[in-house]
């Protein structure tokens, strides 16, 4: 088990290099070849006070890790993309599916389980309260740097998944271009990051106390029920009450953590998927409509244009 206390920077590099039996090739590109995984990370400083890691490895047995951050020296906040799956701690380690990017302070204990032959593969940035000092929003600055204990996820959007997109390619260059053009990525990242959390919903306060594992697990498993039937309308009361938590508290969670009440994600998701579905251009409206449950396609073009300002036939034309 891949499990530690993480106090200080170079601690932290020792620590993975320890684990995964690697080689420092350069002095920050860990490359991985040994009986746990193969692959590198790659280990950037942009000032201290904000630190990466790019993970790009396949296990080769099973990796189940712990890392608790809460006694870290070096950053105040993390910030975690590209992860296949998020498992918090719990009774039964349960696997959260994931498509986005949390931030938190240090003090939420994130486990994962890898299985052999599946990929280790995000990025982590580790921050302090200079940081949040640099987004040009005041009021979101101060509502993150006022907050003794967070955690927000926000789902990806196209910034984002073009920036995935581009280092799919750039994990293929050599050694020596990886060590070169990933400090430029990570910079481009670190200002997405910034702009990225700008979008959090100031109204969300649920509390100011740390969230627990159990509350984290209910949250993402409501959502996750939620994006597997867009085509039904969710019966909020069942999903709080399968939550096991008190309804209100739960329900401000959501709002908190996700930035959306539990409905209203579902209507911003929903539209998603159906502007995505519109734009294949393998459906008409009205089985758009009929499949997303409007009750007619006027009905169906009202609530389109509410969510993206065109009708859907307008919208189609000027995307396709």
């Amino acid at each position: 088990m891949l499990k530690g206390k993480i106090q200080d920077y170079n601690q932290h590099k020792q620590w993975l290099k320890d684990f995964f039996n690697g080689e420092f090739i350069h002095p920050n590109f860990l490359n991985v070849d040994s009986d746990n995984g193969v692959g590198f990370i790659f280990f950037y400083k942009i000032h201290p006070g904000i630190y990466f890691m790019v993970f790009n490895i396949e296990a080769k047995v099973d990796i189940p890790f712990t890392v608790d951050y809460s006694s870290s020296l070096y950053f105040d906040y993390i910030a975690s993309f590209f992860n296949a799956d998020i498992v918090f701690e719990g009774e039964n380690n349960e696997e959260i599916r994931s498509n986005g990017f949390y931030t938190c302070t240090k003090d939420t204990i994130i486990n994962s389980n890898v299985k052999a032959g599946q990929l280790i593969k995000h990025i982590n940035i580790f921050y302090s309260k200079d940081t949040l000092r640099e987004i040009d929003d005041v009021e979101i600055s101060e509502y993150y740097l006022n907050r003794s204990s967070f955690f927000h996820f926000f789902e990806e959007r196209n910034d984002i998944k073009a920036f995935k997109m581009s280092l799919t390619e750039i994990i293929k260059y050599s050694t020596i271009l990886k060590t070169k053009i990933l400090p430029v990525k990570m910079q481009e990242l670190y200002y997405m990051f910034l702009n990225g959390i700008k979008k959090v919903d100031l109204s969300t306060t649920a509390h100011n106390h740390k969230i627990t594992e159990e509350q984290l697990i209910a949250l993402f498993n409501i959502r996750q029920g939620i994006l597997e039937n867009l085509n039904k309308r969710p019966d909020v009361g069942d999903l709080v009450s399968k939550s096991g938590i008190d309804k209100t508290l739960i329900q401000q969670l959501f709002h908190e953590v996700f930035g959306h009440t539990i409905y209203n994600f579902y209507m911003v998701n929903r539209m998603e998927r159906v502007k995505n579905i519109l734009l294949k251009g393998k459906l008409s409206m009205s089985e758009i409509a009929e499949k997303f449950g409007f009750s007619h396609v006027q009905h169906f073009s009202s609530t389109f244009k509410k969510y993206f300002d065109e009708s859907p036939s307008r919208y189609q034309k000027l995307n396709k």
